[in-house]
């Protein structure tokens, strides 16, 4: 399947990629073509997750999606050193995003920019590096209840015990193609839907500090606009200049 992919890919003309934007200081500019779905060949599975990718080897397929706009460098508040601002809801980020003359970043814009124009597995290259971003710290158990509180003393108490966030930039690494930091690990990102198939116009992207396997590809479409949580944060985008 892959290999049809391959040859029919390498038969086509590419479509050339949109020029890269002139974008505000704290904001780095993405620019490139997004294909919906790509296929590769996985050199290192461990418990149903894939850990390297050969490199050279991609299939991409499906919707073709030209992507031209600014995105914030870091995740929000986007300073450099400022811890990233999680239990924010999907509707409260794009609340704060329009108060900044900004908008919530597409999930293919997210994608494109976390990718690059090798369509990279991880923003860092083809294989998981533990050290790379913060997605390796253990797991803490949750109290939904706690989490849930109408008490917002418990609930931010309960968010300070569960935190393995690190200060934005903290990981030279952890850089992506475009130059935005820490789109793996950290917090996950509201990122405004993409793809017609998930249920809500909310999506998020990027994992959190307890998920090593996390890259540019892969979505978590589990959760509407009003859901907050405490390892979810944003970053916002705003389109290009003409």
């Amino acid at each position: 399947m892959i290999l049809e992919a391959l040859l029919a890919q390498a038969l086509s003309a590419p479509a050339p990629p949109p020029s890269a934007p002139t974008c505000p200081v704290e904001m780095v500019p993405v620019a490139g073509v997004h294909h919906e779905y790509v296929q590769r060949i996985c050199l290192d599975l461990f418990q149903g997750k894939c850990r390297s990718f050969l490199p050279g080897f991609i299939a991409r397929e499906g919707r073709v999606t030209a992507v031209r706009a600014c995105m914030d460098r870091y995740e929000w508040p986007n300073e450099r050193g400022k811890l990233p601002e999680v239990m924010m809801s999907f509707v409260e980020a794009e609340r704060i995003c329009a108060g900044a003359g900004k908008r919530m970043c597409t999930e293919f814009e997210w994608e494109t920019a976390c990718e690059g124009p090798e369509t990279l597995p991880f923003p860092y290259g083809q294989r998981v590096d533990d050290a790379a971003c913060n997605s390796a710290k253990p797991y803490r158990s949750v109290s939904e209840a706690r989490l849930a509180s109408r008490d917002p003393v418990v609930r931010a108490a309960e968010t300070k015990r569960l935190w393995q966030g690190e200060p934005t930039g903290s990981r030279p690494r952890c850089t992506s193609p475009s130059g935005a930091m820490d789109m793996v690990g950290n917090a996950e990102e509201w990122v405004a839907t993409s793809r017609p198939e998930w249920p809500w116009r909310s999506s998020l992207k990027g994992g959190y500090w307890s998920k090593p396997w996390a890259g540019c590809r892969g979505t978590n479409d589990s959760h509407g606009p009003e859901f907050r949580f405490y390892e979810i944060g944003f970053r916002c985008c705003k389109d290009a200049p003409r």
